[in-house]
C-alpha cells in the first residue's frame, strides 16, 4: 500500500501542471472578428490614409459608427467621416500614415501609428496653408463588430504639430487682470 501511495504522489505533480496549462489555455477568450477581418481592416485604414479612395470608408466603418479624434469634433457615421478625410487631404495633400504596431485583442485592435504631410491648404477656421512639413506619431484603438469598425478612439498630442506649423504657445499673462474682472473681485469683497 505504502508502495503504491508512493507512485500515486509523483503521477499527480506530473499530472496537475498539466491540468492546470490545459485549463489555462482554454481560458483565453476568443476575438469576435476573424484574421481575415483585422488584415482586411489594416490594410484598408493603410490604404485610406495614404491616398485612397473615400469609397474605403464604407468598407471599415459600419453605418452607426463613432470616431472620436484626439482633441477634434467626433464623427458619427461614415459620411462624416469622408467629411473629415476629404478635409486631411484638403489640408495635407501628402498625407501619409504608417501603422507600425498592430494589436488584436478581444474585440479591440490597437494600432500604433506615424503620420507625415506638408500643409498646402487651409487649416480650419480659415487660417491659410503654412506650406510646413508635419511628422507626429499617435495610437487609434477601434472597436470591431462583425468586420467593421463601431467605434474608434484616435490619440495624439496635437501641440508639437501646431508647432511644426509655425504656430507658438503663448501664455497668459500672470498677476494682470482686466477691468472687469477688476469690478468682479470688488463686488465679492
Amino acid at each position: 500500500m505504502r508502495d503504491s501511495f508512493r507512485f500515486k504522489i509523483p503521477v499527480v505533480f506530473l499530472i496537475l501542471p498539466l491540468a492546470l496549462i490545459i485549463w489555462s489555455c482554454q481560458m483565453e477568450e476568443q476575438r469576435t472578428y476573424t484574421d481575415q477581418e483585422a488584415k482586411a481592416l489594416v490594410d484598408n485604414n493603410t490604404a485610406l490614409w495614404n491616398g485612397g479612395g473615400l469609397d474605403l470608408v464604407d468598407q471599415i466603418y459600419n453605418a452607426n459608427c463613432v470616431r472620436h479624434n484626439a482633441d477634434m469634433n467626433e464623427q458619427k457615421g461614415p459620411e462624416e467621416i469622408k467629411g473629415f478625410v476629404k478635409w486631411v487631404y484638403g489640408s495635407y495633400p501628402d498625407f501619409k500614415v504608417s501603422f507600425n504596431e498592430t494589436m488584436m485583442l478581444k474585440d479591440k485592435i490597437v494600432v500604433r501609428w506615424s503620420a507625415t504631410g506638408t500643409n498646402a491648404g487651409p487649416l480650419d477656421n480659415g487660417v491659410p496653408a503654412t506650406g510646413k512639413k508635419i511628422s507626429f506619431n499617435g495610437i487609434t484603438i477601434m472597436s470591431i463588430a462583425n468586420g467593421k469598425i463601431s467605434e474608434e478612439w484616435v490619440s495624439f498630442n496635437q501641440l508639437p504639430i501646431f508647432q511644426q506649423l509655425g504656430f507658438t504657445l503663448t501664455s497668459p499673462k500672470m498677476g494682470t487682470m482686466s477691468e472687469k474682472e477688476k469690478t468682479k473681485s470688488k463686488s465679492v469683497n
